[in-house]
């Protein structure tokens, strides 16, 4: 499944956290990933610590093919942005849908209020 259409599935059935793609044109391959959250939700639990954590796990989780470019200024306000190095020979889509799974469903704080 390429980002694009786990992006619009995804947007389908889940409203708390949103995904939008840029994709580089005539290639196809992703650019970058948006997320859109409500930040008054989460305002306990959007700290500088939380933001280095994301840094450090997206890179990771990712193996080292997505990182965040948003400032820890726009984290606190509800906007994440991680740019994708889909050129590099270790990258694979699964890292990008594993890693926005990740941060919507288990980095961020669940309730069953939704």
């Amino acid at each position: 499944m390429s980002i694009s259409e786990f992006v619009s599935k995804w947007n389908a059935t889940h409203k708390r956290f949103t995904f939008s793609v840029c994709e580089i044109p005539v290639q196809g391959r992703p650019a970058n990933v948006e997320i859109r959250y409500p930040a008054a939700k989460y305002q306990k639990f959007l700290s500088t610590d939380t933001w280095n954590e994301l840094n450090n796990i997206v890179e990771m989780r990712s193996h080292h093919t997505m990182y965040v470019a948003t400032n820890e200024k726009l984290f606190k306000r509800g906007i994440i942005e991680i740019k994708i190095a889909s050129s590099n020979h270790n990258y694979q889509d699964r890292f990008v849908t594993s890693v926005l799974i990740w941060i919507a469903e288990h980095f961020f704080p669940q309730d069953n209020e939704d």
